[in-house]
């Protein structure tokens, strides 16, 4: 067992490896950040935050040579461009990626600006495009055989019961298109690309949320099958092993960590 427990732990391990996550100041990017850390990686973090969620300040300073932070706005060219020039002068190579960088808008079809649009897709769309154009190059260059795990959604796939999030969806929609199309260019590579695809996750905005609307904290532990709501542990392994060599022969696929939301969404009344 003990041969067992290690050859495991040899598998999941990501030491060794520099693995940059975009929207990873807070939420489930900052959990995964630290799900990274823990794996062995030195872990490059981006936000649109000056600073980070002071948990994670407290973690950079009992590992300051492997948990780094940079403020970028992923809806600015010249911006992105910069930061990426930056990380790649200090790093050199990235051997993986998570976009967890993201935004939601809950809100009636009818009752969306042309704004709101354009905010999903400059942040979902466009944001998480040219991340992962920014690291591919550099997996090419050096010929790294990476891994790509962009984080996408339930409702690019079914409806969300409690929400209406027909522009949202549609954003996430792109991703998990991309992300399959990707992964066959990127194949002869080496390099994978996955999705996961959260459902009702307990993160500090959905418990806000279900604070204005106690019913939504019904729907969230009723609606899957597995009666439960999930939590950003359920999505961290996920994205641990779509990194790691566990995964080697793993790509184009996602991993809907919903509690089985995508059998039966349909079936839940409200």
């Amino acid at each position: 067992m003990a041969n067992l427990a290690s050859s495991l732990a040899a598998r999941f391990s990501l030491g060794g490896r520099v693995i940059l996550i975009t929207g990873g100041g807070r939420g489930i990017g900052m959990a995964l950040s630290k799900t990274c850390l823990d794996a062995g990686a030195t872990v490059v973090v981006t936000d649109v935050l000056p600073q980070p969620d002071p948990v994670f300040l407290d973690w950079r300073k009992s590992t300051p040579d492997q948990l780094h932070y940079y403020c970028c706005d992923l809806t600015n060219k010249e911006e992105v461009g910069r930061t990426f020039t930056s990380i790649l002068e200090k790093f050199h190579h990235i051997h993986g990626v998570v976009t967890a960088a993201g935004i939601c808008i809950d809100k009636p079809f009818l009752k969306h600006e042309w704004e709101d649009i354009q905010n999903l897709q400059a942040v979902n769309e466009t944001g998480t495009f040219f991340a992962v154009q920014n690291v591919v190059k550099n997996m090419k260059q050096y010929g790294i055989k990476g891994s790509i795990v962009m984080i996408c959604s339930q409702s690019a796939q079914h409806v969300c019961p409690g929400h209406l999030l027909t522009a949202y969806a549609g954003s996430k929609g792109f991703v998990f298109s991309m992300a399959r199309s990707l992964a066959h260019e990127l194949a002869p590579d080496g390099i994978r690309v996955n999705t996961v695809s959260p459902g009702y996750i307990a993160t500090d905005m959905n418990l806000s949320l279900a604070s204005l609307r106690p019913e939504l904290l019904k729907i969230f532990c009723e609606a899957p099958p597995l009666r439960r709501v999930g939590t950003p542990q359920d999505v961290e392994l996920a994205v641990l092993y779509l990194l790691s060599g566990g995964s080697s022969y793993v790509t184009g696929q996602d991993l809907a960590i919903d509690g089985g939301m995508q059998v039966s969404s349909g079936n839940y009344k409200l």
